[in-house]
């Protein structure tokens, strides 16, 4: 598809529209350097555009360290003269006192603005590339940046929509170009944790019906507040609260859908007490958006500092247990004690991945329940996210009865998508409870037959010929493939990681390149509080004359490949011994580390020499992902087996009533982070032959 470069210009921003329309006459070149012509001159000033306003303040620490802090907000408009003064007038859209402080720093003098334009721009072009453009500068890692943006406006079909990713990044290499700290390379953006949750990407169609129905809910409870005759204590617990559960398989999209509905939450909903004026002044909205996983907080905290929402981590955004902790009366102790005392509760807690919440107390955790009703004890609604098929552990399982309440069988019959809001008691506590379904996979970009080959295999339902993605325009298709040695699916992965050619010294900046890694399933020991007399812990495969074997920590085999029994290993031959440390057990450099401050574990490019685990990866999306399939995933008497005996995820295992499960469950999160590609090796045997039978 041939399209037209667009044009990129560099100006003040002022308030005067006459003194616009003169920057705009007197600018000679495009950011890029080239001579800026009559006809692109008069495409900026009479067709749509899409403008970025740069704020700029020079601060200095308290350390003395000095640095510049912008401001940016990004915009579309079909008159960027008229558009410009608006802004200047324009403090009515930031409501909040951050918002204000925002706008002001926005209109500075100094501020300066870019101005985006081509031939084939129209309304919804121009709505899309300032989303888009939001997304990109989201993911940035510039530091010392706030967007001015309270939210996007993603646009359905329309013609000239084939032409975005062209223009998008044809207007991101000119903004690298000029400015490549604020507009870096849009390889690394689109490899960023950040880039995959944000909450301006577009989204589909039952992702848009989903947050319809949350938000809409929402308001009604609103409505109903404010109409009761008596304020709420505002100190009390929660009584008769609201959850509001998504469910969805992992792929389905539903952190990008919290991520967006907790922007509109914070920026489009007010509260309106009891007993006041109904059409007073609503006070904002107290939410907060809660995950029991470190990698995820990270890039939420990100995300809300960019945004504005928080001005340092965990104000926001928290785990579970500081915000149980948070919202618990004092003078009752610790742990049990306290958290039966809840109070101050919030007016709406968004918990992603909720299927990580403990059900039963720990070191760090000593719940009266479980952590999802403690929340709901803390928070007017609950919107949490949830999928039954990723419970990993025996401290996460629910028990019968808990749920019958919040999963009843039949809830989706019929096609459905929805199931009705309805009481329930949930650990003894009344609750009014409804559930919201995603069916729709939006990490794997692949046909259907892909997306059910990959759904059977890690649900453990079977393993059928591999099919073929067919190439479409525009499509890269998606790879599967499987090896005979760990040693090539991990050169394979590194080749995909790799976004510089070092023949050319250019970025490769397409879809077969990029953020990939290595997974294993846990079948291998690790420990956070010991170390092996190796000094590492790894994963470690050697073969031996029938195939691949697989050692445990002290260099036995653990698993042997046709049934005989564990016999002590002789010492490995180097060349034939595959061992990588797993996850978190390799250092960066100081130079790599200045670099993947604030980054989640894959992001970080150190950890391409490591193999990543549930605990690490579980939520992301990876361009290509790896997977050592460990012994205790088996291939016997023609289908899948889960033998917990060769699994070292004591904490799946121990105490659970359905250890294979947990063993599938886990299987199923590493098989679905590839966007466009998976890569399989097996340790048994019988299970790699098949596998290799199936690819042929």
């Amino acid at each position: 598809m041939s399209v037209r470069q667009p044009v990129v210009i560099d100006v003040p921003f002022h308030e005067d529209d006459i003194q616009i329309e003169q920057s705009i006459d007197q600018v000679q070149r495009e950011v890029d350097g080239r001579e800026l012509s009559n006809s692109a001159r008069m495409l900026l000033k009479t067709y749509p555009t899409v403008y970025i306003i740069r704020g700029k303040q020079h601060r200095r620490a308290r350390s003395g360290y000095e640095f510049d802090e912008f401001v940016l907000y990004v915009g579309e408009t079909n008159s960027i003269v008229r558009r410009t003064k608006e802004h200047y007038t324009d403090d009515v859209t930031y409501r909040t006192e951050q918002g204000k402080r925002v706008w002001q720093q926005l209109n500075r003098p100094g501020s300066r603005m870019l101005v985006i334009g081509q031939d084939h721009f129209n309304k919804s072009l121009t709505l899309d590339l300032e989303n888009n453009f939001l997304s990109y500068l989201l993911a940035s890692g510039a530091e010392h940046v706030t967007l001015a943006n309270g939210r996007g406006n993603p646009q359905a079909n329309y013609y000239t929509k084939p032409e975005l990713p062209i223009i998008t990044s044809a207007v991101w290499r000119k903004l690298n170009h000029y400015e490549p700290e604020l507009f870096p390379a849009e390889s690394v953006i689109r490899d960023s944790a950040i880039f995959k949750a944000s909450p301006f990407r577009a989204l589909g169609k039952d992702q848009i019906a989903a947050e319809d129905a949350i938000l809409g809910r929402l308001r009604d409870l609103m409505d109903g507040w404010a109409a009761a005759s008596q304020p709420q204590d505002p100190s009390a617990p929660v009584e008769n609260g609201e959850l509001i559960v998504v469910e969805g398989m992992a792929g389905t999209g539903k952190t990008v859908l919290l991520s967006h509905l907790f922007l509109r939450i914070m920026n489009e909903l007010g509260v309106q007490e009891a007993g006041g004026v109904s059409a007073g002044p609503r006070r904002p909205v107290n939410a907060c958006l809660l995950v029991n996983h470190n990698e995820q907080l990270t890039v939420y905290n990100a995300i809300m500092k960019r945004l504005g929402l928080q001005n340092r981590d965990n104000v926001v955004v928290d785990k579970p247990t500081p915000f149980i902790n948070k919202h618990s009366e004092a003078g009752h102790g610790n742990g049990l004690a306290r958290q039966d005392y809840p109070c101050s509760p919030v007016d709406i807690a968004l918990v992603d991945e909720a299927h990580l919440l403990l059900t039963q107390g720990n070191q760090g955790y000593a719940g009266s329940r479980n952590m999802l009703v403690d929340i709901m004890r803390r928070a007017r609604v609950v919107v949490a996210v949830y999928d039954l098929e990723q419970v990993l552990r025996k401290s996460q399982e629910l028990d019968a009865s808990m749920k019958c309440a919040l999963f009843p069988d039949g809830r989706f019959s019929g096609g459905k998508v929805l199931c009705a809001r309805r009481a329930a008691d949930v650990s003894g506590f009344p609750f009014h409870v409804e559930n919201l379904l995603l069916r729709q996979q939006y990490r794997i970009d692949a046909c259907d037959e892909i997306v059910r080959w990959i759904d059977d295999f890690a649900n453990g339902r079977g393993v059928g010929p591999i099919p073929h993605d067919p190439p479409r325009e525009g499509h890269r298709p998606y790879e599967i493939k499987v090896f005979d040695s760990p040693y090539d699916l991990k050169l394979a992965i590194e080749d995909h990681a790799s976004t510089f050619d070092p023949a050319t010294g250019e970025i490769v900046d397409d879809t077969s390149h990029g953020l990939s890694r290595v997974l294993a399933t846990y079948d291998w020991p690790y420990s956070s509080k010991s170390k092996p007399a190796s000094g590492v812990w790894e994963v470690r495969i050697y073969r031996e004359q029938s195939g691949w074997v697989s050692l445990d920590k002290n260099g036995d085999v653990s698993e042997m490949r046709h049934g005989r029994a564990s016999v002590a290993a002789e010492e490995p031959p180097h060349t034939e011994y595959f061992h990588m440390p797993w996850n978190y057990e390799t250092s960066a450099t100081e130079e790599e580390a200045a670099d993947e401050r604030g980054k989640a574990w894959a992001e970080q490019g150190h950890t391409l020499g490591e193999c990543g685990s549930i605990y690490t990866i579980q939520g992301f999306d990876l361009n290509y992902a790896g997977v050592i399939i460990g012994p205790s995933v088996c291939w016997r008497e023609g289908r899948l087996v889960f033998d917990p005996s060769k699994s070292c995820n004591s904490q799946a295992i121990n105490g659970s009533e359905d250890p294979e499960a947990n063993l599938r469950h886990e299987l199923n999160v590493l098989l679905k982070r590839g966007v466009h590609g998976l890569y399989l090796f097996a340790v048994d045997g019988a299970l790699e032959h098949h596998l290799l039978e199936m690819q042929a």
